[in-house]
């Protein structure tokens, strides 16, 4: 891996070379996570409660150093295939979730409630029709965007009858591509647009100001979320989108449904996707989902702060997204200095 060149930035031709991104586990690696998922079992503790720890592993750590390697230098996502989904009921497939996560970073609240680990199945709701209802809870189509933290964990518990294509694309590419052709379009992009943070800031902030794309520290970070760009529109105090301004957004949307920059996968269950929110957007496809409840569409989220993630600018420090994470980093770096 070439640390200095890549650092997120890749384009869909690259991932025929570049197979990194992957890892498949082995009957042994399956065996450490039954073992460690079991002994937390066994310890009794709460859920939020179990650390490190509590979910002993051995050679299986070696695989997730190398995920947080390329999450921080590479590709900036990763693929953990083959989990052993099948052994366990949904609860305790949490606690497996829960304890991989733990190697792989903090996890940060996702709502304003302090959730921190999101059950992903259509509850039936629309975001169109509500002012808290977000993305996540529907079967609708996610449009390319960011979550919280420096990354998100996403594990497929159960997939949907049909559809539901989970997408990627390099967000740097995204824009280092804008820059080229439209740099106009590129300046306007690191200006601020007003996001709905549809109640779920803990600071009870309606909306929050910030670029889409932000130079920081010689990293090009991320936070998009079209959708509510768009819904924040409904409050009288947010200016109406320019037309420079739907220009841009039109370009991000055009770029990352582009053959040249879109990777699409379809999640099996077992399947972890693990990507890097300042340097990566993802999507979803619509799906139609089981009659049986039981046999319903349910991926596990985590939004995670990285041990060792990128220093973040300070327009990040009151968003809902990122929040979190840049107070943890602060600390973190002040009780080092001491």
């Amino acid at each position: 891996m070439n640390q200095n060149t890549l650092t997120g930035e890749w384009r869909l031709s690259d991932l025929t070379t570049n197979k990194d991104w992957v890892l498949e586990l082995g009957e042994r690696d399956q065996k450490e996570i039954i073992d460690a998922t079991n002994f937390s079992i066994k310890s009794k503790k709460s859920l939020f409660d179990l650390k490190v720890s509590d979910f002993p592993l051995n050679k299986f750590k070696e695989k997730l150093e190398k995920a947080k390697l390329q999450l921080k230098h590479g590709l900036g996502f990763v693929l953990l295939r083959n989990l052993p989904v099948e052994q366990f009921s949904d609860n305790n497939i949490k606690i497996m979730f829960w304890g991989i996560g733990q190697y792989l970073g903090f996890p940060e609240p996702q709502d304003k409630a302090g959730s921190l680990l999101h059950v992903v199945t259509d509850t039936g709701a629309e975001v169109k029709t509500s002012d808290n209802v977000r993305g996540f809870q529907t079967n609708q189509e996610l449009q390319f965007h960011t979550d919280g933290g420096d990354a998100f964990g996403l594990l497929c518990v159960r997939a949907a009858k049909k559809g539901g294509l989970s997408k990627l694309v390099s967000s740097v590419a995204i824009f280092k591509e804008i820059e080229r052709q439209r740099p106009d379009l590129a300046a306007e992009l690191q200006q601020n647009f007003h996001f709905d943070t549809r109640s779920q800031n803990p600071n009870d902030r309606k909306i929050q100001s910030v670029p889409v794309f932000i130079k920081h520290d010689g990293l090009v970070s991320a936070l998009h979320k079209r959708q509510y760009i768009e819904t924040a529109q409904r409050f009288s105090e947010v200016p109406k989108l320019t037309m420079k301004q739907v220009e841009a957004l039109d370009m991000v949307d055009r770029l990352c449904n582009s053959k040249e920059f879109c990777f699409d996968i379809k999640l099996k269950p077992g399947d972890m996707e693990i990507a890097n929110n300042a340097t990566t957007f993802h999507s979803r496809e619509n799906y139609q989902d089981f009659d049986d409840i039981n046999k319903r569409r349910c991926m596990l989220r985590l939004w995670l702060t990285l041990h060792d993630g990128r220093p973040l600018p300070d327009e990040y420090k009151h968003t809902r997204e990122w929040a979190p994470t840049f107070n943890r980093r602060k600390k973190i770096s002040e009780l080092t200095k001491k």
